[in-house]
């Protein structure tokens, strides 16, 4: 087929006088040529003919075929709509049928997804246990079954996750109820015996005499270091203010050093007398927790001002 159309496009070339000895000629006669430079006139008037000729004999060619193949062409086309339509109408049909056939093939699939996962529900319940009040809704069995085995290991996953980050909540906070607690019942059994507390810098502690710790260190110390410290502060001595940084009792023009004078003392003694009798205050064991956080607020902030007061 291939070779007898070939020799009829051969044939009706060789009519116009398109054959190969004819390229062949074109060939030996013009590839040689060569325009050597810009002054080469002669040469270049050579060329300019010979690409003339080649022009010629290749839009002759181009007609020939185009002429030659329109015939083709038309078949061709109408191979390819005949085609189209036949297969259309075939399509419709074996789409009917595959549509029917892929909904039995669907239910058979989800048969068999969900036998497995009937299989799995028992152990899929148990996973659940004590995740009740950490899911994001209620899991029915019907819930359940449609769920595949990514999203359920999520569900669970997801779940755990909140439990554990609620119980961990829970410690951390009882944790710190605990150590107010011992700190709050710390702070009173030192303040019952002179321990002052003052703030520097944001960091506070609790000072009598030479004994000195930090609120984080009396907060967190074991019992037994507790007992040790606690005996500390109890047997330290509060030093007397030296003369010459403290400030005197007045004493009457005239009286004797025992007899005190009317006239009034300076405002920064006044202060400094005032901070002290702060220090010196007790302050009370209270109960409920919304007291302990007022009385905790309200010492912070005494030792805020005694530290004001004296300096």
């Amino acid at each position: 087929m291939k070779d007898k159309a070939e020799n009829i496009i051969t044939t009706e070339l060789a009519k116009q006088n398109v054959t190969e000895a004819v390229i062949a000629k074109l060939k030996a006669d013009y590839l040689p040529l060569k325009i050597n430079g810009i002054d080469d006139k002669e040469g270049y008037k050579k060329v300019h003919d010979a690409r003339i000729v080649c022009r010629d004999h290749r839009t002759l060619t181009e007609k020939i075929c185009k002429l030659g193949r329109e015939d083709a062409v038309k078949e061709q086309k109408a191979w390819i709509a005949k085609e189209k339509d036949v297969v259309a109408q075939i399509s419709e049909v074996e789409q009917y049928l595959k549509k029917q056939e892929d909904a039995i093939d669907q239910i058979v699939e989800e048969r068999k997804i969900r036998a497995e996962r009937l299989l799995k529900l028992p152990g899929r319940k148990e996973q659940l246990g004590g995740l009740e009040d950490f899911l994001a809704e209620k899991y029915t069995d019907e819930i359940i079954l449609t769920i595949d085995d990514i999203r359920w290991q999520q569900v669970i996953f997801t779940a755990q996750g909140i439990k554990l980050t609620k119980q961990q909540k829970e410690i951390d906070d009882a944790k710190a109820k605990e150590r107010l607690s011992r700190l709050t019942e710390r702070t009173n059994i030192l303040y019952a015996v002179s321990v002052s507390m003052r703030s520097d810098n944001g960091r506070k502690e609790f000072i009598k005499g030479d004994v000195h710790y930090s609120e984080d260190e009396i907060a967190d110390m074991s019992k037994e270091q507790w007992d040790k410290i606690c005996s500390e502060f109890k047997s330290a001595v509060i030093p007397p203010k030296p003369e010459q940084t403290g400030y005197s009792v007045p004493f009457r023009e005239g009286a004797t050093p025992s007899q005190p004078k009317i006239s009034e003392i300076s405002d920064e003694e006044k202060l400094w007398n005032f901070g002290r009798l702060l220090e010196e205050l007790v302050c009370p064991i209270l109960k409920t927790e919304e007291g302990k956080k007022t009385l905790k607020e309200a010492e912070r902030k005494i030792a805020e001002a005694i530290e004001i007061l004296k300096k």
